[in-house]
Formats: C-alpha cells, structure tokens, sequence
C-alpha cells in the first residue's frame, strides 16, 4: 500500500507533484529509488533537484593546525535551531575537533569510541542529549593532512554545511589557504561525490547510464543513435559530480582543475575533498 507519507517522501526529493509521484510509487511497488529513476525516465527534469536537501539543526566544527597541513572536521546535530548557540553544545563540539586533530580520527564511529574527559566521547553526547532535552549525534568525523600541502576549506556563516579540501603545492600558504575557502565555497554550491571521474563508483554511473538510455528522449531516437547520445550524456554527467571536471562555481567558462592550475601552479594537485551538511 502506497501511504501518503512515501508520497510525500517522493515529492520532497523530486519536486514532482503528488499524483505523478503517487503513480511513480505504485510502478514501483513503494520502492523510491526506483519510483525516482521510472520520474527521470517519463521526463520530469526536476525528477532529483531536491535529493539531498539539508535538513535539522547543528554546527560543522574544524581545528586546523598552525601551518595548515593538516585539520579535523566534526558536524554535530540535534533536533532545534534553539541548542546549538549554547555554551553546552558549542563546547562539546569544540572538544571532538580538538579530539579529533589529536587522535588523527578518520571517522565519526571512531571518534565516538575514543576517550574525552576520561570516557568514550559518545557518553559526552549522550549526556549532551539528556541535558537539552533533544537527541544528539555525529554524523561526520574526518581528518585531513598533507605534508607536501595544505588543508583547509569555508564554513557557511551558519555553521550548518562547510566544505574542506587537500591540496599538494608549492606555492605560499596564504595564496593556498585563500582559494581553499573559495574552494570549499565551490564544493558546498556544487556538490561533487569524487575528485575525478575515475573515482565514481561503477554502480552509480550504471545507474545514471540505465536512466538515460530508457528514457523518452533517447528512446524516441534512431536505435543506432542511442549508445552514442547516452555516451555524450554521460560524459556531461561526470562534468557534475567530478569535482575537477566541474565548472567553478563564479565562472561556469573554466573547471576546477583550470582554476586550480591558473590559481596555484600547473603542479599542484587536488587530493582529497569533502562536505559537511545537515541531511547530506
């Protein structure tokens, strides 16, 4: 049985109004990934505009080291925009970046594991959640370092999405660090999943290569035609989702590896990136 909450589930991540995603639910036996998939096949371009969509309350925190080679990320959440501008929550957020840089921890369950204040950081949160009444967690931990480079990135005003990226050069720390935060303003606004095309995972680009080859655009071309139009397509999306094949997000003539080279050296190299965001 299709619920009105799957309907509305479906139009919050597409955008598609309540009847086509109430038939799209139903083709699809309630399954949703497959309900958006059979959206974008019948031609509803909007069909995942809104997938992703940050949601709820909380802070992305960072402590970088001095020399800006290395720094670690927390995003901490709760249930309100009321608690975290407390003391309370900003404290505890503060100490698992400073946890985080000391113990070099790669991921949110490790950090939850390792000792604050003479017990596993995850009681700290938990007595966080007891004392404001709203449940609290860590949804993203990283560390970053580059010996042969710098580490750094922009958060958002609000705290609630940040962007942070790894790159090798030469060049001054105060050239790198100020296009590391134009940078991390590039990721938070463009989204990419990979540094380069040749890190998407095969599943993700079978997926996207299945939708438009059963599509009424490309179905409504000659059979010859078919493979080579969804080739184009493809190539195009790559352009969206790579970050160094996407277009920099103040001028959509030039992509980040363009920008990069121009900005820092035809040597320097983008490592590694990511995003901090609620509902990501």
């Amino acid at each position: 049985m299709i619920s009105a909450k799957m309907v509305s589930d479906l139009r919050e991540r597409t955008g598609a109004g309540l009847m086509e995603c109430k038939r799209a639910l139903e083709a699809a036996n309630g399954d949703i990934e497959v309900a958006i998939d059979n959206l974008r096949k019948a031609g509803l371009k909007n069909a995942d505009k809104r997938a992703g969509r940050a949601a709820g309350a909380g802070r992305v925190g960072q402590h970088r080291a001095a020399d800006s080679r290395s720094a670690s990320f927390v995003l901490m959440t709760c249930e309100t925009d009321f608690v975290p501008p407390t003391d309370d929550f900003m404290g505890l957020l503060a100490k698992l970046t400073k946890l985080g840089f000391d113990q070099k921890v790669a991921n949110s369950a490790t950090l939850l594991a390792a000792t604050l204040d003479g017990r596993p950081a995850l009681e700290a949160v938990k007595a966080l959640s007891g004392k404001c009444g709203e449940n609290c967690e860590v949804p993203q931990a990283l560390y970053m370092a580059n010996a042969a480079g710098y580490v750094g990135g922009y958060i958002h005003f609000d705290q609630k999405i940040g962007g942070f990226a790894s790159i090798t050069t030469d060049a001054p720390v105060e050239k790198v660090n100020e296009f590391l935060n134009k940078l991390g303003q590039h990721i938070v606004f463009a989204r990419p999943i990979a540094v380069r095309r040749d890190q998407i995972p095969a599943d993700v680009v079978e997926r996207e290569r299945k939708v438009y080859m059963e599509s009424e655009e490309v179905l409504a071309k000659p059979a010859e035609r078919r493979e080579a139009i969804v080739l184009g397509k493809i190539n195009k999306y790559y352009g969206t989702i790579a970050l160094e094949e996407q277009p920099w997000y103040l001028d959509n003539a030039i992509t980040v590896k363009k920008m990069l080279a121009d900005t820092l050296g035809a040597g320097a190299k983008l490592e590694a990136f990511a995003l901090f965001a609620l509902g990501a």
